[in-house]
């Protein structure tokens, strides 16, 4: 069986993995996704050595490790005899691996499995994936960072200056939506959220401007006892 070599480099004092990758094209001749290929030309990068592996399995290949790194497939075969810690991590990095897969729908379920976790670590996942095309994937992300309330609304509120107005759109509807039920104040969502409403895309600003009249009225509301 070919090998694929797993490299690994130090990016702002973090591990990144990377292998070479092929590049598969959609019908208008676009990047849909990378593979990792011993012969391949780019370059598919991972936040951990866990998804590299899986990925290169996942392809068809065998896997060279980088220097000095060990790595052992956990596989979890009497639960009676493992810790409840031990199953979440476990469970934890399958879901965060399937969450990107190249099928949608894999990509969907895990990332549904994932939020049952409510894991804080899966935030950032989240936020990534709230900026995906796809709208399942985009729709379970959004659902999933509602549910993690007023813990996430300072990096939503961060993600509405995000270079991806899809990112931009989806981080309107959550914070919106977390001024519903959420411990907070909509007044320290109002203004950000306002500030959208000039935004480059349409799509943004129509969104801004239908969330800005929510949010103001729930201030009401709020502002006078109801």
């Amino acid at each position: 069986m070919q090998k694929v070599s797993i490299k690994k480099r130090i990016i702002n004092n973090e591990s990144v993995y990377y292998v070479q990758a092929l590049s598969l094209k959609n019908s208008e001749n676009k990047t849909a996704f990378l593979i990792p290929h011993p012969s391949g030309n780019e370059t598919l990068e991972f936040s951990n050595l866990e998804e590299a592996v899986a990925a290169v399995k996942k392809a068809g290949f065998d896997y060279i490790l980088p220097d000095n790194e060990t790595f052992s497939e956990t596989v979890v075969s009497d639960l009676t005899r493992t810790t409840k810690n031990d199953i979440e991590n476990i469970l934890f990095n399958k879901f965060k691996s399937k969450a990107n897969d190249v099928n949608s729908s894999v990509a969907v379920s895990a990332l549904k499995a994932l939020s049952c976790l409510n894991d804080k670590d899966a935030i950032d996942i989240f936020i990534k994936k709230m900026g995906e095309d796809n709208d399942k994937i985009r729709e379970v992300a959004i659902d999933a960072l509602i549910s993690y309330k007023e813990t996430v609304v300072d990096r939503l509120i961060e993600a509405l200056d995000d270079s991806n107005w899809v990112t931009r759109n989806s981080a309107i509807i959550a914070l919106t939506k977390i001024c519903e039920y959420a411990d907070i104040e909509p007044e320290k969502i109002l203004a950000p959220v306002m500030k959208r409403i000039d935004d480059k895309n349409t799509i943004v600003q129509s969104t801004a401007l239908t969330a800005s009249g929510q949010i103001y009225r729930m201030t009401v509301l709020r502002q006078a006892g109801k």
